[in-house]
Formats: structure tokens, sequence, C-alpha cells
């Protein structure tokens, strides 16, 4: 894994917020930054080529002293063609833009968004065109429920919170009402080691349980509580399956309904672990 962050680029507003928060995290890891783009007909390649050379001017300036640049690359499906490339470049963090170019209501992300995110072997960031530059990250929500992986996201939640020293680690244990003693008892044990875990490494954080019959709106709600600017989940949250497919439903749901960027972590990325 090298320390570039890649950043999906299809030229909508979501995007270019993606290109801007991702210049931020690049100067806070001591990045650099990668913009790609899938040809397609419904734009020109060199006008593509030319935007994206503006790009690399205007926020190359911003960027403190790593490079900015941009690769082109062509598949039959965008997504594909993307995850592709993603996992052959192995880059320390992908961002993209949560709804754009797609068609659909701006509550809900793109088909290739949904799908990139999915396929993808290292974390995504899903980032809408809306968010507030001017508020500083200072709460970070940690979902934890009762399946093996949950605890694979919280090394990627101590790597932000120590990006953005300010922050609060929001520990929030997820207990669906179909959850039996023993799951349910599971989860408490969950989030008393993300506790101990996060205690250990001296970094900030709450934790607090709740009961639902929808731990997505459930976690939505949370997070509107506290103040959120972000969530982290895994992408296969539920062993259904549908998680043969596509995204779960807690990760899908998430990704649609939620107004805060999303790090969504896969359980295949190469290295990851539970606490």
């Amino acid at each position: 894994m090298n320390r570039e962050i890649l950043v999906c680029m299809d030229f909508s507003n979501s995007a270019v917020t993606a290109l801007r928060i991702s210049v931020d995290i690049a100067n806070r890891v001591d990045s650099d930054v990668k913009m790609v783009w899938v040809e397609t007909i419904e734009k020109d390649r060199d006008e593509a080529e030319a935007i994206m050379k503006d790009f690399c001017a205007s926020f190359g300036k911003a960027l403190n002293g790593k490079n900015i640049g941009f690769e082109i690359i062509k598949g039959k499906k965008v997504h594909s063609a993307l995850v592709k490339f993603i996992n052959q470049e192995k880059p320390y963090l992908v961002v993209i833009g949560a709804n754009g170019n797609s068609g659909y209501d701006e509550r809900f992300a793109g088909a290739n968004t949904f799908k990139t995110i999915n396929d993808s072997n290292v974390p995504v960031l899903s980032i809408r065109e809306n968010f507030d530059f001017n508020k500083p990250l200072d709460n970070i929500i940690l979902p934890i429920d009762s399946t093996e992986e949950t605890r694979q996201k919280v090394p990627w939640v101590v790597d932000f919170a120590r990006m953005f020293p300010q922050s609060t680690i929001r520990i929030l244990g997820l207990l669906s009402y179909k959850n039996n003693k023993p799951l349910k008892d599971l989860v408490y044990k969950y989030v008393e080691s993300v506790e101990d875990f996060l205690s250990k490494r001296g970094l900030r954080y709450t934790a607090d349980i709740r009961e639902s019959d929808n731990v997505t709106l459930t976690t939505l709600e949370y997070a509107k509580e506290v103040n959120a600017d972000m969530v982290v989940i895994m992408t296969e949250q539920e062993k259904t399956l549908s998680n043969l497919f596509f995204l779960g439903p807690y990760a899908q749901q998430m990704i649609n309904l939620s107004s805060y960027p999303v790090l969504a972590i896969s359980p295949r990325q190469t290295g990851a672990y539970s606490i």
C-alpha cells in the first residue's frame, strides 16, 4: 500500500468536493493525490484532460510539498474499470462523490459509487457536495454490532482521530431487536474492548448503546444528536445472502441516507484485523 490518495473524478460538484477534502487529508498524512477518470462518451477526452490539468494547478497550490496528478483509464463499465485500477494501485485511501452525474435523487448515491465501494479492497470515503469545510472534524461515529468484522474498522478510526486531534470518537453499540441475549452480550463485550483499545492510546471517546429495529436510522439519529462529522462502517455489516452480490442492507442504506461523510472499510482489505 502506498501513501497516495485516489480521487474518483466525474466532474460533478460532489467529485470536486471529494478532491478538496482529499487535499486536506493528504496534507495531514503527507501523501500524494491522484485523480482518476474513466473515459466515457459523455465527455470529450481532451476537455476532461484540460479540466484535470486546471485542477492540478489550482489544488496543487494547497498541497504542502507533495504531488497531485491524474490518470485517464478505459473500461466498458465505469465501476469495473475504477475497481481494477484501485485494487492494482492499492492507495492509502479512495475518495468518491456520493452523488453527482447519476440521475439519482440527491439523497441517494449512484450505482457506480455503490459498486466501487463494494468491490474496493481499500477504504473508500464517500462525500456529498454539501460537506462543510468550515466545521472541524469533531465527532467520528463508530458503530459496533455483533458481527465478527465490526472491529476491523477501529484502526482506521484511530488514524482519522490522530489526523484531527480535536476529534472525539463516538462508540455506538447497536442492538437489533432480533438479537438474542448471547448476541447482545457480544455487542457489550465488543464495545468494552474498543473502549479499552482507545483508552490505552490516549484518544477521546464516548460510548453509548442503542436498541432499534433499523440500525441505520438509529445510527443517523445518533449522529444528528452529537452533530457528527463522519460515520465509519464495514461494507459487509450483515451476514445475508445479498452480501454475495452487493452492499449489505446496513451499508447500502447508510451511504444512501447519510448526509455525513461515510468511510467504508472492506473485510477483504489487505491487513484488516480486529482488535
